[in-house]
């Protein structure tokens, strides 16, 4: 699992060893007018990566390994669960605070970028493979949840198609955080 993790993050992105979609470095940049704005912000500061999700959550999305804490690029600890069917990487951003923005900022660098929104938040699928897909989420305008999930278990509804199941794991993390101050 963990060359699957360095491949996806290598096809397109700085390798962390965590396996979250990391943008390369890159001087393209984006109209800020671009980026969608965050309706109604939550945060993530002083949450630790690993209390994202629920037991609960962790046991119906299939993710029934201990969690491994890392650490992302930006300073933050980062999450991995595995299970026989899946495994989710979580990276909150809570420190640079450019949200989303730095996402769009080096859309070029990315395979594949795809503009969505998960729960009404605005998000980004990017990397797409047949296995693995990742996915940044604008948790607010200031702080963006970074994810990569791997979905390889043929019993899972999502094989083959992981940027199904990415939402429903960024979906399953919004519930679970606090509206910021």
């Amino acid at each position: 699992m963990a060359c699957t993790l360095a491949t996806l993050t290598a096809a397109a992105c700085t390798s962390t060893g965590t396996g979250s979609p990391q943008p390369a470095t890159s001087t393209t940049t984006s109209a800020a007018s671009e980026v969608p704005k965050v309706v109604n912000s939550k945060t993530m500061k002083g949450i630790d990566a690993c209390q994202l999700l629920t037991a609960q959550q962790l046991q119906t999305l299939g993710a029934t390994g201990a969690p491994k804490k890392g650490s992302s690029p930006w300073g933050d600890a980062d999450c991995t669960w595995s299970g026989d069917d899946v495994t989710i990487n979580l990276a909150p951003d809570t420190t640079t605070g450019a949200g989303l923005a730095q996402t769009y900022k080096k859309k070029s660098s990315f395979n594949g970028f795809q503009p969505t929104t998960v729960s009404s938040y605005p998000a980004v699928q990017v990397n797409k493979q047949s296995l693995s897909c990742g996915l940044f989420l604008g948790v607010s305008d200031t702080q963006e949840l970074s994810m990569t999930v791997f979905v390889e278990g043929q019993s899972n509804p999502d094989y083959h198609n992981p940027c199904a199941f990415a939402p429903k794991v960024a979906a399953a993390v919004l519930v679970n955080l606090p509206a910021a101050r």
